[in-house]
C-alpha cells in the first residue's frame, strides 16, 4: 500500500479550511444553516485557529472530527458558487477522494485522542488569578513522561486501530508517523524546556507546595539547594528556624488552597511566607501580557479616544478585576 501522506499535509489541509473561512462572514452563515439543515439545530460555529491562542488548533482538530462528515456536501455547493476559487477546489477534492479522506479521518482522531493532554498543560499555563507557579515543574514532568511513553509506543488504543481498519486501512502503516509526531514533539520540549531559563526556578519553587515534602529523602530539606530563590542563599537563623519547622511537618491544604496555606502562616512562618507569597504568584507564561494588549486596544478604541486619565484608570480596573477573586 501507498504511504499515507503526512501530518504536514493534514496541517495544510486545516489551513485551508481557515483561509476560506476567514473575513468570510457569509460562507459562515451559510455553513451554519448548512448544519441545520442536516439535523444540528443549535450548531456550533467552526473554530478557527488563531496564533496567539494555544490550543485554538487541537479544538478545530476536534470540532472536525465531529463536522468532518457534513463538510463535503457543504464545500460542494460552496464550489458551484465560486468556481474559480482554488482553495475551495482544492479542499473539494481531498474530501471527495475516499482515501484522503479516510487518511484526514484518521489523523483527526490521533490528535484529538492524544491531544487532550497538551491541552490540560496549556489551560495550566494559561490560567489567571491563581498561583499556581509550584506546581510547573510537575506539570513539566507529566508532559515529559506523556511524550516520552508514547513516543516508542506500538499501541494507540483499540478504537483507533479499529477506526483504521474500518475505512479500510492498515494500523501499521499510521504507527511509525504517529510515534513520528511524539518524537518531534519530544525533541522541540527536550531542547526548550530542559534549557528553559526559569526551570531551576519552577524546580525550587516546588518547596512552597507543602505536600513536597512528604515523601522526599532528608537531603530535599537542605535550605542551600533552593539558593536561586532570594533569602535562601544566605538564610538568617530566623528563617532557618522557620525552614526547619515548614519542613518537620506534614501540612495539607483545605479549600483555599495554597495561597490560603500562606496566608495561614503569616503569624507561624511569617519571613518564609513573605517569602512564599511573592513567589507563588510568579507569572508561568506571556498570555497576561498578550491579554492586557487585547484589552488595552479595547479601551483604546477610535471611539475613545477622549477619555480622561481618571476614566481610563476606572476602565483598567474593571477590566483587570471584572473576574478576579
Amino acid at each position: 500500500m501507498e504511504r499515507p501522506s503526512s501530518i504536514q499535509h493534514f496541517k495544510k489541509f486545516l489551513q485551508d479550511i481557515k483561509d476560506v473561512f476567514v473575513n468570510t462572514s457569509a460562507r459562515r452563515r451559510q455553513y451554519a444553516n448548512h448544519l441545520k439543515e442536516h439535523g444540528i439545530m443549535s450548531p456550533c460555529k467552526i473554530l478557527l485557529p488563531n496564533a496567539t491562542r494555544w490550543n485554538s488548533w487541537f479544538r478545530i482538530v476536534c470540532y472536525a472530527k465531529d463536522h468532518i462528515d457534513y463538510w463535503p456536501s457543504f464545500f460542494e455547493a460552496e464550489l458551484q458558487d465560486n468556481i474559480r476559487n482554488e482553495k475551495l477546489a482544492k479542499i473539494q477534492s481531498i474530501l471527495q477522494n475516499v482515501r484522503e479522506k479516510g487518511i484526514i479521518t484518521i489523523y483527526i482522531h490521533f490528535i484529538s485522542n492524544f491531544s487532550k493532554e497538551f491541552v490540560r498543560t496549556l489551560d495550566f499555563f494559561q490560567q489567571k488569578n491563581t498561583p499556581v507557579f509550584p506546581f510547573v515543574e510537575l506539570q513539566l514532568q507529566q508532559l515529559n513522561s506523556y511524550l516520552e511513553s508514547n513516543r516508542i509506543s506500538s499501541d494507540f488504543g483499540f478504537s483507533l486501530e479499529h477506526l483504521i481498519l474500518t475505512l479500510p486501512f492498515n494500523p501499521i502503516d499510521f504507527y511509525p508517523i504517529f510515534q513520528v509526531a511524539f518524537e518531534a514533539a519530544f525533541a522541540k520540549f527536550s531542547l526548550h524546556i530542559s534549557n528553559h531559563p526559569a526551570r531551576e526556578l519552577f524546580k525550587a519553587c516546588q518547596i512552597f507546595d507543602p505536600a513536597y515534602f512528604f515523601y522526599s529523602d532528608v537531603g530535599r530539606k537542605n535550605i542551600r539547594l533552593y539558593s536561586i530563590i532570594n533569602g535562601f542563599d544566605n538564610p538568617s537563623n530566623e528563617l532557618l528556624r522557620e525552614w526547619f519547622i515548614y519542613c518537620g511537618q506534614q501540612w495539607v491544604l483545605d479549600d483555599t488552597g495554597i495561597e490560603g496555606f500562606w496566608l495561614r502562616m503569616v503569624n507561624q512562618l511569617p519571613l518564609l511566607s513573605n517569602i512564599a507569597l511573592d513567589y507563588i504568584w510568579l507569572p508561568i507564561s506571556s498570555c497576561t501580557v498578550e491579554r492586557s494588549f487585547l484589552i488595552y486596544n479595547t479601551i483604546l478604541d477610535d471611539d475613545y479616544q477622549n477619555l480622561s486619565l481618571e476614566s481610563l484608570k476606572a476602565l483598567n480596573m474593571m477590566h483587570f478585576n471584572l473576574n478576579f477573586k
